[in-house]
């Protein structure tokens, strides 16, 4: 297990590199905000960061690596369900927009997922569409679909 996780981090290592390297051959400056480079060089850079990060744990010996299989047998409907939720996000977003279908997903996953109430669920889904929306609408300019609401 330890050897896979050695590999996988390298891997990892490798791939930041070249996102890097074909992020920094974009064009630098656009009419719409930051640049074209931006998210892929942010992505690339905290891969290889966490991926440096964990790899320097596991040969340090600082990572507990469990014995366990990677998928336990009542994982299977999970990951149906979580796949079926965000094909029904990718299928919404052009009949909602943006915001709403954003704001179903993430309350339907969480609900899902970690089994929470729904008033805190609704809440941490308000919060997580307004990053979202902020980053993407005010930071970044980027168009997003509106939807038949309009919203």
């Amino acid at each position: 297990m330890k050897k896979g996780l050695i590999v996988s981090c390298v891997m990892l290592i490798a791939l930041s590199v070249y996102g890097i390297i074909e992020s920094s051959r974009l064009e630098r400056t656009m009419q719409m905000g930051i640049g074209i480079e931006f998210l892929p060089l942010a992505m690339s850079l905290a891969i290889g960061g966490l991926s440096i990060a964990f790899l320097v744990g596991i040969l340090r010996g600082r990572v507990e690596i469990k014995d366990t299989p990677v998928f336990q047998p009542d994982g299977r409907i999970r990951i149906l369900v979580v796949f079926l939720l965000l094909v029904g996000y990718v299928f919404l977003i052009e009949v909602f927009g943006y915001v709403l279908s954003t704001f179903l997903y993430l309350a339907a996953t969480i609900i899902f997922l970690r089994r929470e109430r729904i008033v805190s669920a609704v809440l941490m889904s308000v919060g997580l569409t307004f990053l979202l929306f902020a980053i993407f609408r005010l930071w970044l300019k980027s168009p997003l679909p509106t939807g038949l609401l309009g919203i």
